[in-house]
């Protein structure tokens, strides 16, 4: 069975791995966040985000093939794919304040990702980012790997909006 990890389970994270748990039931899809009140909700009746027909998705999936927890390494080991979609917020000093994206998150992931893995990886670039982030992700892999693991780096920029993402997702999926 291919294993998905999602690291980040914010407007994006959630919901495209809850339609990929959807589509592909033979597909193990665990969506991970270091913010416990966040993966508690994903695990509630009451979800985190609001998005139109995202409950009944969650509901079908989650236990089955569908997972949300915080035990980030552990899934990101595990993992076949890891998508990585986390803030990335604009800068706020430095070079760039007010106008360059701030990639402080996905420099952090991209160092656990590459410490915990023990098997090659595809790693999946699915936030709003700057042009050549994936080039700058798989130096950090590559430069704190060990034993040898080869990742290969994928860019699928984010472009969904809020109350229409699973509408244009499934829309996506089905042609």
């Amino acid at each position: 069975m291919v294993k998905i990890c999602c690291i980040g389970a914010g407007y994006v994270g959630g919901p495209t791995m809850a339609v990929i748990a959807l589509k592909c039931p033979s597909v193990e899809v665990s969506v991970v966040d270091i913010s416990v009140p966040s993966i508690t909700d994903w695990n509630s009746d009451h979800l985190p985000i609001y998005e139109p027909g995202l409950w009944d998705i969650v509901k079908e999936c989650r236990g089955r093939n569908l997972f949300f927890s915080t035990d980030v390494e552990k899934h990101v080991c595990e993992a076949d794919i890891v998508f990585v979609s986390v803030n990335t917020p604009t800068k706020t000093r430095g070079l760039g304040a007010g106008k360059a994206a701030d990639l402080t998150y996905w420099e952090s992931a991209a160092r656990m990702i590459a410490d915990v893995s023990k098997s090659d990886k595809i790693v999946v670039e699915k936030s709003t980012v700057p042009v050549k982030t994936a080039e700058a992700i798989e130096r950090i892999l590559t430069h704190n790997s060990n034993n040898g693991i080869n990742f290969q780096i994928l860019s699928n920029p984010e472009f969904l909006a809020e109350g229409t993402e699973l509408k244009t997702f499934l829309s996506l999926t089905e042609s």
